[in-house]
């Protein structure tokens, strides 16, 4: 009986010490009081998604690291992201350093549909969906991105995403 109560005493205090582990790792996650909002920049979208235009110009995040990785695997990596209510857009490229080679994740909502396509295929990833490419003009600070993509369920998207100038990204866990 004595070694159950043992146990179950274990048990229980490993249980207390990963619930205030999980509550330090939450707590680390949360924004910082007084830290810098998200720099924005201008942004001009000029896309078709199957029949309809996606256009918009405003302000968004754009931001490029010369170092990252995916899954593991040295790239270069640029981000777009914008919204305006039921809108917004999300891109990332990929740039990888050995296989060379540009992948991109593109995420666009028009209200209530979202098309989405995906062609990161690297280390651990996941499966693709969807096909497309991406090639970046630079200029100055920013640059402009063209995209010609198709997703899974056949909806060509293509167009350009011009950001005016692109920011260093927030560290996150581990930088």
């Amino acid at each position: 009986m004595r070694r159950v109560r043992e146990r179950v005493g274990v048990r229980v205090v490993g249980l207390v010490f990963g619930c205030a582990l999980s509550a330090v790792g939450v707590a680390a996650q949360r924004p910082i009081p007084g830290a810098a909002a998200e720099a924005k920049v201008s942004v001009t979208i000029a896309l078709q998604i199957g029949s309809d235009a996606y256009k918009v110009t405003g302000q968004g995040t754009c931001h490029h690291a010369a170092q990252a990785s995916i899954y593991d695997v040295p790239a270069e990596q640029w981000s777009v992201q914008q919204s305006d209510g039921s809108r917004s857009l999300a891109l990332t490229m990929w740039r990888l350093k050995n296989p060379a080679g540009e992948m991109l994740s593109l995420s666009v909502t028009t209200g209530a549909k979202s098309h989405n396509v995906n062609t990161v295929k690297a280390g651990r990833s996941g499966p693709t969906s969807g096909t497309g490419t991406v090639t970046l003009a630079a200029a100055e600070q920013g640059g402009t991105f063209t995209i010609d993509a198709t997703t899974a369920d056949r909806t060509h998207i293509t167009g350009t995403i011009m950001c005016a100038a692109f920011t260093a990204p927030r560290p996150v866990a581990g930088d």
